[in-house]
């Protein structure tokens, strides 16, 4: 099979893998009259290629672009500077390239958002005035490869805006937290959607290669994984629950205990309208990469190999269970309950604990 035969089955097929298709999101000009216009729709994603197979057949760490929260005024947008800065301790860094360390300083970086040509007032919460984003990788990568692909990737996406950035060295896994200016200096404001995080993730990705350092940013489907991440907000409420901090998990874990705990004891399957969908979508995915090996596996040596490593991560993707479908599992390897916090509260301390920094709600 010729290449070019190889690249074009490759590119119909990978497309249904990775990619869905990203509507242009709009923005509100503030300058006009709030009249609502078109803003610039994100640029579609390229055609699948052979080295995007190969980086998700290879399992290639994937980068996390997540938008953790926003301010709503200034205020809010001071408790997040002063979280990413540590309080002054740590340089961030802004849209001009210069570095700000020192309280004095943030404080003059937060004095030109509120009062540039279009301020942000300091109490009131009509509306987001910024984005908090988080960009991410694994343990064990380099460093200053993140900051200086989150660098070039805020330059890329976010030059129209007022933005800053800092480098956390305090966990494990290398990340950037980057604070956007919610209005850009044309007047837009910014109003980023699903597609568009896809987009920044592979933005960010190519930053990342850019520096040498192997990236990749596919869809779940394409990895096989079935059940989303948890919002960060669940996983917060549940975290203060276990911790003793509330009386109460978050709605959402409460209700899936409860739905669990009701098909175990009745012995009735629950109804889940997503499941059809789930093994359907999987099916799919099996399928186009079945075209993808049989094809590549005609070609040259290293095509080859892309092929047998398409084959493992297939075999090796995780079986079809729902977060429903895990905790009935779990309930009935344990008799049907759920121990109610994994640490009971010291209530005596209950009063004296104090709230999370309002960085930590919006970045954990």
């Amino acid at each position: 099979m010729s290449k070019t035969v190889i690249d074009g089955i490759i590119k119909d097929w990978g497309e249904r893998l990775h990619y869905s298709p990203v509507k242009g999101s709009k923005g509100r000009n503030i300058r006009s009259g709030g009249t609502t216009r078109a803003a610039k729709p994100s640029p579609p994603s390229g055609p699948a290629t052979k080295e995007k197979v190969a980086r998700t057949a290879k399992k290639t760490a994937e980068v996390m672009v997540k938008i953790s929260g926003g301010g709503k005024n200034m205020k809010h947008i001071k408790a997040h500077m002063d979280y990413i800065s540590r309080n002054g301790e740590v340089e961030i860094e802004d849209e001009n390239g210069d570095i700000h360390q020192g309280m004095e300083a943030v404080r003059d970086v937060r004095d030109s958002w509120a009062k540039g040509k279009i301020g942000i007032p300091y109490e009131g919460e009509k509306r987001k005035e910024a984005f908090n984003i988080v960009l991410s990788m694994p343990p064990g990568t380099d460093r200053q490869a993140v900051k200086d692909a989150a660098r070039e990737f805020a330059k890329q996406e976010f030059g129209n805006h007022q933005y800053v950035f800092a480098a956390h060295d305090d966990e494990k896994h290398p990340h950037v937290h980057l604070a956007v200016k919610a209005v850009g200096n044309d007047g837009i404001r910014l109003n980023p959607r699903k597609g568009d995080l896809q987009y920044w993730r592979e933005q960010f990705a190519e930053k990342l290669r850019d520096q040498g350092i192997e990236a990749n940013a596919t869809p779940r489907r394409a990895r096989g994984v079935v059940q989303k991440a948890e919002k960060q907000a669940v996983r917060h409420i549940d975290a203060e629950f276990q911790q003793g901090k509330r009386q109460e998990p978050a709605r959402v874990t409460r209700a899936r205990k409860q739905d669990a705990e009701a098909e175990v004891k009745t012995g009735k399957k629950r109804a889940n309208p997503a499941q059809d969908n789930i093994s359907a979508a999987r099916k799919d995915t099996q399928k186009a990469y079945g075209q993808i090996a049989r094809a590549l596996a005609t070609g040259e040596p290293e095509d080859k190999q892309i092929a047998l490593d398409i084959v493992r991560l297939v075999q090796t993707m995780p079986p079809v269970v729902t977060k429903h479908d895990a905790l009935v599992q779990s309930l009935r390897g344990t008799g049907g309950q759920t121990a109610e916090r994994e640490t009971e509260p010291k209530q005596p301390q209950r009063q004296e604990q104090g709230r999370a920094n309002p960085g930590d709600e919006q970045t954990r």
